[in-house]
C-alpha cells in the first residue's frame, strides 16, 4: 500500500513521523512525505523517503489557504495512495477535506489543538470550528493524550471508535536513560564545555523560543529566585522566532548569568546528563516529548498543569505541577527543588520509572496495529 505522510511543515513530520514511516517501510508500505520544505526535509530524504514540497506553512490567510489546497488538490489528483495520514492542526485543517475526496483512508493525528486552558472564551468556540474541519474528513482520528481524546469526543464529527489514544510521539527511552557512568560521563565533558562547576545546580528548559512556551514566567521566576539568594542557572536550548525579544527581556531583567540560552543543540540527550532539575512552562500542548525526554533521563521534572502534562506526570509523586502562567507558583516549586537534594532525588527516580509508558515502541505498536486493519480491509 502507498502512504503519504502529509504536514504544513516538514519539521512536523521529520520531529513526529520518521520512526513510524521506517516502521511502515519494514513492514512493506510504500512510503513517502510532504510538508513545505523548512530544511529538515534533508533529514527526511537522508532516510531514504521521497519528499515533495507543499507551500501550506502556518499561516491562515484566505489567499494562502486556497492556494495550498489548490497545490494539493493537483498533487493528490496526479498521484494515487492507499492511505494519507496528516500531522497537526495546520496540516489537518487546511489539508483533511482535500485528501479524504482523493484517497480511500485518511488518518489524523492531532499533535496538540489550538484549543487550551488558558484562550479566552471569546476565542474558544471560533477555534474549535476551526479544529472541527480536521477531524470531520479523517476515517481515524490519532489523540496523543486522553484530555485530547475526550475532547475530540465531544466535538460532534464522528463515532467514540474514530477516536483512538497513544502516549504522544513516545520516545526512543534508551537513548536518554543511560548507564550511571555514562551518565556521568557525559555529565562531567558538557559541564566542562558549557563552563559549569561540577556542584553548580543546573536547571534545564528544552523548548522553542516562543512567547508562548512560558518565557515570560521562567524570566519571572529566575529574578525571584536570584533576589531570594538561591544559586542556579537555568540553561534553554532550542530556537524560534522570538529569541530577540527574550534575550533582551533576559538583559533587561539582569539575570543573563542566570538564564543563559543555548541556541539550537543536537545534543540533548547530554544536556539531560549535565542538568539537575528540567522545567517546562509551555501555555499550550498535546502531550510534549521534552519533559518525558527528562524524565526517561532521571531529573525530576517542574510542569506547567496542563492536561497533556498531567498525564505525565502526578504531581509530588513524580514532579511538580505549577498553574500555568503562574510565574509566582514556577518559582515556588523551583525553590523546592533547589533548597532539596533528597527531595530531587526522589522525583527524579519516581519520574525514571514513569517515562517507560511513553516508550516509541509501544505508540509504534499502536499505530501499526491500526495500518494492519486499515490494509485487511482494504
Amino acid at each position: 500500500m502507498r502512504v503519504l505522510q502529509l504536514a504544513a511543515k516538514m519539521l512536523s513530520l521529520e520531529r513526529f513521523a520518521l520512526p513510524l514511516m521506517d516502521r511502515l517501510r519494514t513492514a512493506g508500505f510504500s512510503v513517502e512525505a510532504m510538508g513545505q520544505f523548512d530544511g529538515t526535509e534533508a533529514r527526511v530524504a537522508d532516510a531514504h523517503f521521497p519528499v515533495h514540497n507543499w507551500q501550506a506553512g502556518h499561516s491562515f490567510h484566505p489567499l494562502h489557504i486556497l492556494r495550498a489546497r489548490r497545490e494539493l488538490r493537483q498533487f493528490l489528483a496526479g498521484n494515487r495512495y492507499d492511505i494519507v495520514h496528516s500531522h497537526c492542526s495546520f496540516g489537518g485543517i487546511i489539508g483533511n477535506s482535500i485528501a479524504a475526496r482523493c484517497v480511500r483512508h485518511l488518518v489524523y493525528t492531532q499533535h496538540g489543538f489550538f484549543v487550551h486552558d488558558g484562550l479566552s472564551p471569546v476565542l474558544r468556540a471560533p477555534w474549535l470550528a476551526i479544529e472541527k474541519m480536521g477531524l470531520r474528513p479523517a476515517d481515524h482520528v490519532i489523540c496523543v493524550s486522553r484530555a485530547e481524546q475526550e475532547l475530540a469526543r465531544s466535538l460532534g464529527v464522528g463515532p467514540p471508535g474514530k477516536f483512538m489514544h497513544v502516549n504522544g510521539a513516545g520516545i526512543d527511552i534508551a537513548r536518554f536513560s543511560l548507564p550511571d557512568n555514562q551518565r556521568l560521563e557525559r555529565r562531567r565533558l558538557l559541564r566542562h564545555e558549557l563552563r559549569l562547576a561540577d556542584d553548580e545546580l543546573v536547571l534545564l528548559t528544552v523548548s522553542r523560543l516562543t512567547w508562548d512556551k512560558g518565557y515570560r514566567e521562567m524570566i519571572e521566576a529566575v529574578r525571584d529566585l536570584a533576589a531570594r539568594g538561591h544559586e542556579f542557572v537555568l540553561l534553554a536550548a532550542g530556537s524560534g522566532k522570538d529569541e530577540a525579544a527574550i534575550r533582551a527581556s533576559i538583559e533587561a531583567a539582569g539575570i543573563s548569568d542566570r538564564l543563559r540560552l543555548l541556541g539550537w543543540r543536537d545534543d540533548v540527550a547530554d544536556l539531560y546528563c549535565a542538568a539537575d532539575v528540567f522545567v517546562f512552562a509551555s501555555h499550550r500542548e498535546g502531550l510534549p516529548i521534552s519533559p518525558i525526554e527528562a524524565m526517561a533521563s532521571g531529573l525530576p521534572v517542574v510542569l506547567s498543569a496542563l492536561p497533556g502534562c498531567r498525564e505525565e506526570i502526578e504531581d509530588s509523586v513524580n514532579g511538580l505541577l505549577f498553574a500555568t502562567g503562574d510565574a509566582r507558583e514556577l518559582a515556588q516549586q523551583l525553590a523546592r527543588l533547589i533548597s532539596d537534594a533528597g527531595l530531587r532525588s526522589r522525583l527524579g527516580e519516581n519520574a525514571h520509572a514513569r517515562a517507560a509508558i511513553f516508550d516509541r515502541e509501544r505508540v509504534l505498536d499502536a499505530q501499526m496495529e491500526l495500518y494492519r486493519s486499515i490494509a485487511e480491509r482494504t
